[in-house]
């Protein structure tokens, strides 16, 4: 009789055991099968977060392409008219010149000077379409071409068919803060350089108008507020003043300006003048306060 409870017993203890490694199979198999449906959900996340590469502010040294040479430069104004045309499967995923990756299917464009990134404003002269583009690339290397448009802003101007069309191209703004991911949304660069333009065409129509020179665009006060120190320290000019402005649309920025300028004229000499020292500038137009 005790040798058969004995029996018993190891045959209950086995059971035991068997039964508690099947539970440790069967959840060890569930945690595998739950990594597995979330593996690509962790991929696709970190494939999203690795498309948007974001690049460098630069103007750029003089370069030589096909024996010609190109300067880049800073500049406060910009409206030229000539032929552009667009640039897409060959450079597709590649780095532009400021370190960003070229995506013939989004909205970008490639100008030989103007400082990277700006933002322009391309119509085309044939059918009086426009849209505003944001420029990170160099190009295009054909004399009689001042823009290259990357495929998708070549549709959506209705040049891509033709290859090239007669436009201008009209600066609207530059400068690092246009590096910030916001701006590579394009329906927010639309609304910002729109609401950008058309207060200057208002302003434009006062009687009386005053010109500022904009110093530099900042997303954080105290980026701007330091920027406006070192500025005093190296230009000092006790007749014109030198402050920050806020501006609120979706995204708060804080504008360092110089001014104000009564004559544009003025403007334009202090602004040459302040290319030389390293500063680049754009002229803004508001009605006097």
């Amino acid at each position: 009789m005790n040798i058969l409870n004995y029996i018993c017993f190891l045959f209950l203890i086995l059971i035991t055991y068997s039964c508690s490694n099947t539970r440790v199979v069967v959840e060890g198999v569930k945690t595998v099968i739950n990594k597995t449906k979330e593996q690509p959900e962790s991929e696709k996340k970190e494939k999203e977060d690795n498309s948007y590469v974001r690049g460098h502010y630069k103007v750029g040294n003089p370069y030589k392409i096909n024996n010609i040479t190109y300067i880049p430069k800073l500049v406060s104004y910009y409206n030229e008219n000539g032929i552009a045309s667009w640039y897409g499967p060959k450079f597709n995923k590649k780095p532009t010149a400021n370190g960003e990756i070229f995506d013939q299917d989004k909205i970008s464009a490639a100008h030989k000077t103007l400082p990277l990134p700006s933002i322009v404003k391309v119509t085309n002269l044939n059918n009086q379409k426009f849209i505003y583009i944001r420029v990170n690339d160099r190009g295009p290397f054909v004399n009689n071409r001042i823009i290259d448009l990357s495929k998708k802003a070549a549709m959506e101007l209705n040049i891509f068919s033709k290859g090239i069309e007669s436009v201008n191209v009209k600066l609207i703004e530059s400068g690092p803060h246009l590096l910030e991911k916001i701006f590579i949304n394009q329906q927010y660069l639309e609304k910002y350089a729109r609401n950008l333009e058309s207060s200057k065409s208002k302003q434009s129509k006062e009687i009386k108008m005053v010109n500022f020179l904009q110093l530099g665009v900042f997303s954080l006060e105290e980026n701007a507020i330091e920027y406006k120190k070192k500025f005093n320290l190296k230009y000092k000019n006790s007749k014109i003043k030198v402050f920050i402005k806020k501006y609120a649309d979706e995204k708060i920025l804080f504008k360092v300006l110089l001014g104000p300028f009564l004559n544009i004229e003025n403007a334009k000499n202090v602004a040459d003048n302040l290319l030389e020292l390293g500063y680049n500038s754009l002229i803004v137009t508001n009605k006097e306060n």
